[in-house]
């Protein structure tokens, strides 16, 4: 009879009881690349210890976007559904690294499903039906289940990226939680990669959608402050801002530093960290912020994101001591919004801006993160050019997503 109830208790565990995600991370700063891919793999694979993977992520510095390197992965880990990117920075749980790759493997809790997909040749014509075609994509592989959260990653330089993000969720829902990152420039003004699979892809868009029995949480703050009086964006382009308050937009740079358009151009990259636009989002107090990229000859300026025509803006400014205080608040929100449950994963997506700005008190930022989250949470992540997710971390599942410059988002995979 003891014998009879003890193997029906084991038959019950084995079977009714959902097996909990397992997540395992690799990191290699080899110089060699198939010495870095094969640690990157060994490390990862002790760690999770699987039947099989599921899916994988992987984050390299530039030197390290390489078909070889995604073939030689391929070949270690099984011909599984693999997303990633390449930046200038990729971010490991000892901080940021500038020459080396980071490998994600994931084994699913039962009743968890996903779907990879990507879109290439996105141009500026096409920006809005290729988030749709994503969209689509998505959903295809995800038919009668449940979805519950997108992570999207994008190198497309069309400058409307909002559109990309809106032709997404008109397909997933326009309140449904997106994250994403969108790709920096190399040092060298190329591209960096995506990576689907063992394709490496330009001027494309990929994502993954989770559903089922997925538990998530996010976090995502900048750190600026609004400065002076506020004005309106009168004419725009997109990306563009022709006019402020009906003049030239440059005279709002003009008028607070005091210095004409050639002294500002020498200072470009200086001002775009530090004083960036911030849009004025109805409903709520937190800005939008937009880094600048360039003065154009008719004093318009180009901005990193869209600017719409007639919205309030306000110039910002922030400094080490609140971008710190920032990256603490997205991590303590993201923790927050996990309601005790154990983090299995974070995701942290940390704009190039931020980085400039703190220099060397950069590694700290992650640091902090890491000790706000607890040490014993497993989290990866890259430097961005911007940031796609909802603007208000409370409510990420109840509106829209926005595109974002000069933040750190943190999503958390919970149980």
């Amino acid at each position: 009879m003891f014998s009879q109830l003890s193997l029906w208790l084991t038959l019950f565990f084995k079977v009714f009881i959902i097996q909990p995600m397992r997540v395992g991370i690799g990191v290699s700063t080899e110089l060699d690349h198939l010495k870095a891919v094969k640690e990157a793999v060994e490390e990862a694979i002790i760690q999770i210890k699987p039947d099989n993977i599921d899916f994988a992520l992987l984050f390299t510095t530039e030197e390290f976007s390489h078909s070889l390197v995604l073939q030689t992965t391929a070949d270690l880990i099984g011909r599984i559904p693999l997303l990633g990117s390449s930046s200038s920075i990729i971010i490991s749980q000892n901080g940021p690294l500038k020459h080396g790759l980071i490998l994600v493997l994931f084994k699913l809790n039962e009743g968890s499903y996903f779907n990879a997909a990507c879109v290439k040749d996105i141009t500026i014509n096409n920006t809005l039906s290729s988030g749709e075609e994503l969209g689509g994509k998505l959903l295809y592989g995800c038919k009668n289940v449940h979805r519950d959260l997108g992570v999207i990653f994008s190198n497309t330089n069309t400058g409307d990226y909002s559109s990309l993000v809106t032709g997404i969720q008109e397909k997933l829902g326009r309140g449904f939680p997106l994250v994403g990152a969108s790709l920096p420039k190399r040092i060298d003004h190329a591209e960096n990669h995506l990576y689907s699979g063992s394709e490496i892809l330009n001027n494309a868009v990929c994502g993954v959608l989770w559903g089922g029995k997925l538990n998530f949480s996010l976090g995502i703050e900048h750190g600026w402050q609004p400065l002076g009086k506020p004005r309106y964006a009168t004419r725009t382009q997109v990306d563009t801002v022709n006019e402020i308050d009906g003049l030239p937009a440059v005279n709002l740079y003009k008028e607070y530093f005091g210095k004409e358009t050639l002294e500002l151009n020498r200072e470009l990259k200086r001002i775009s960290v530090f004083y960036p636009l911030g849009i004025a989002v109805s409903g709520n107090k937190e800005y939008l912020l937009r880094s600048v990229i360039s003065i154009k000859n008719d004093g318009s300026l180009l901005f990193r994101g869209e600017v719409p025509e007639g919205s309030m803006v306000r110039l910002m400014i922030s400094s080490k001591d609140s971008c710190l205080a920032a990256a603490a608040k997205a991590a303590k929100t993201a923790l927050d919004n996990a309601r005790g449950k154990k983090i299995k994963f974070a995701l942290v997506l940390n704009s190039l801006s931020r980085y400039a700005l703190l220099g060397r008190q950069a590694a700290q930022e992650i640091r902090i993160v890491r000790e706000t989250l607890g040490s014993d949470v497993p989290f990866a992540g890259i430097y961005t050019s911007a940031e796609q997710a909802p603007l208000n971390s409370a409510n990420y599942n109840l509106g829209k997503t926005y595109f974002h410059n000069n933040s750190i988002a943190i999503l958390t995979i919970t149980e």
